[in-house]
């Protein structure tokens, strides 16, 4: 995967933050990319400024990865819009309830292991299948630093993105042999609407998005397995 253009890319979690500035980007660099995102009014503003550039095979779709059924088809439209899939990036994650372990309410955790968690690993499954019987293919999971590192108040977050961080690590070495590469990125904090307050001195979604576009020019015998990317005002090491 020397270049980026015709390759084809699916992309979860594209309407904000880190997925779009990352689905913008590889549109821009003349991939066709199939990307998805739960809000209609977000697509819609994603769509408009998609508009402006020249792009090439897109397809696109509003729903919530909490319903399987939802990303099965997704993903079955993806591979006959663009012809197969040969790179994923499951971008979508999120973290609505911060609490103490003792205050974590049982349907928050449960939501959070939903996205952050299932929902990826069934991208993954439905998807890594077609990448070996090609033997090729990428996947780059969006984790977070809270994977490597052990913050207060962010319990339930941490344990889905950490059981995600675990699959991801197996399912590494389980497809190594058929020349499929699974990277795993560990922003620390990213200025996104992930957060309820502005943080200009964190990462910009730019920033994890060219790691991602690196990756990806890197060529079949470069294997990025790990990469973390932090903001030089975080001490969270």
């Amino acid at each position: 995967m020397d270049n980026i253009s015709g390759k084809r890319v699916v992309i979860t979690g594209a309407t904000s933050g880190i997925g779009r500035t990352t689905t913008l980007a590889l549109l821009k660099q003349g991939a066709n990319v199939a990307f998805c995102g739960k809000s209609e009014a977000k697509m819609k503003d994603l769509l408009d400024e998609i508009a402006q550039v020249e792009a090439g095979i897109i397809y696109a779709k509003a729903f919530d990865v909490i319903a399987e059924k939802e990303i099965k088809q997704f993903v079955g439209e993806a591979k006959a819009k663009l012809g197969g899939i040969d790179i994923l990036i499951n971008c979508a994650g999120l973290n609505p309830a911060k609490n103490r372990v003792e205050d974590i309410k049982t349907e928050d955790l449960e939501y959070m292991i939903k996205v952050n968690f299932v929902a990826p690993f069934i991208f993954i499954r439905e998807i890594i299948k077609d990448m070996q019987e090609r033997q090729s293919g990428l996947v780059i999971n969006i984790m977070s630093s809270s994977c490597l590192f052990s913050s207060e108040g962010v319990g339930a977050y941490s344990a889905s993105k950490s059981g995600f961080d675990a699959l991801a690590k197996i399912l590494r070495k389980e497809v190594r042999k058929d020349n499929i590469g699974v990277c795993s990125i560990y922003p620390g904090g990213v200025d996104t609407p992930f957060r309820k307050m502005e943080r200009p001195d964190y990462l910009r979604p730019d920033d994890v998005t060219n790691a991602i576009i690196q990756i990806i020019k890197a060529g079949p015998d470069v294997a990025y397995d790990e990469i973390v990317l932090r903001p030089f005002v975080e001490m969270n090491l």
